[in-house]
């Protein structure tokens, strides 16, 4: 049987909002009290947040500061193409994210590689899930057993799974889905020595393959550019701001974009809990 797994990093910049956010939650938390329209809204950000026992304040402020500068942003310039037909998605899930996948699964298939990439998925019966992650935003396993891919998962860290943060998720998907396509097309550095069968892979000391994550971080990039063209998001924080970092970097070129990434997943955290 052969199985692979393949995360996607969830470095601090991640989970941490700018001040101005922070500031804007704040105000928010005061002037709304419990105000019931507010936690609507906030329902539909972070869908679990406000029903969850003991949910950390840190995640509390985070999902209404989104609130506060969500009609500040700028929606993807693709055309949000609906999946048909049941989602590739764990029946473990609460149906409660089903929104929020749905949207990110749309715009994921907005460009023609999202579209092949989510057509794969739901060939091989590849299902995505959701579980707490203390590091990483995600993770792919692949399992190939008794002559098919239908193991394989994407696990995706709950805060991720967001309604107003549905382009983050989607690039999220590519990420991941690069990792499944890889292992099942036999150019993951399980089956070869390098990613085009040449050469070798570089393995990082925390054991991060390297020449996985470039292929998936590309691949990321490259759907993120056709969201918001080669300056990113316009405007920018927590997770967009980390989307525009992965393409400044990616349009520097081959060289500068390997050390990037070699750097962003050199943490010894990678792979923690999963």
């Amino acid at each position: 049987m052969y199985r692979q797994q393949s995360t996607r990093s969830n470095p601090s910049c991640l989970r941490r909002l700018g001040c101005l956010t922070g500031a804007l939650a704040a105000i928010l938390l005061t002037l709304a009290g419990g105000s019931i329209a507010l936690a609507v809204v906030i329902n539909g950000v972070a869908p679990d947040l406000l029903a969850a026992d003991g949910a950390p304040l840190a995640r509390r402020v985070e999902a209404v500061g989104a609130v506060a500068i969500a009609d500040f942003g700028e929606n993807p310039h693709l055309t949000l193409r609906q999946p048909t037909g049941a989602l590739p998605v764990c029946a473990d899930v609460p149906r409660i994210y089903g929104h929020a996948l749905r949207l990110a699964f749309g715009l994921m298939r907005g460009t023609d590689e999202g579209r092949r990439l989510y057509d794969l998925l739901v060939d091989n019966g590849v299902c995505v899930g959701i579980t707490d992650l203390p590091y990483n935003t995600a993770y792919a396993s692949a399992r190939f057993a008794g002559g098919d891919w239908s193991r394989s998962t994407i696990m995706v860290d709950r805060g991720y799974v967001r309604s107003l943060q549905a382009d983050v998720l989607a690039a999220v998907l590519v990420h991941e889905a690069t990792h499944i396509d890889r292992a099942i097309s036999r150019k993951a550095c399980y089956f070869a020595t390098g990613t085009d069968g040449n050469g070798t892979c570089t393995t990082l000391p925390n054991g991060v393959e390297l020449e996985e994550e470039i292929a998936a971080h590309s691949a990321e990039a490259e759907w993120w550019i056709a969201a918001y063209g080669e300056d990113g998001k316009r405007l920018s924080w927590g997770s967009d701001y980390s989307e525009n970092r992965l393409v400044n970097a990616y349009r520097r070129g081959s060289a500068s974009f390997r050390a990037f990434v070699a750097d962003m997943r050199s943490d010894p955290r990678e792979g923690e809990g999963i």
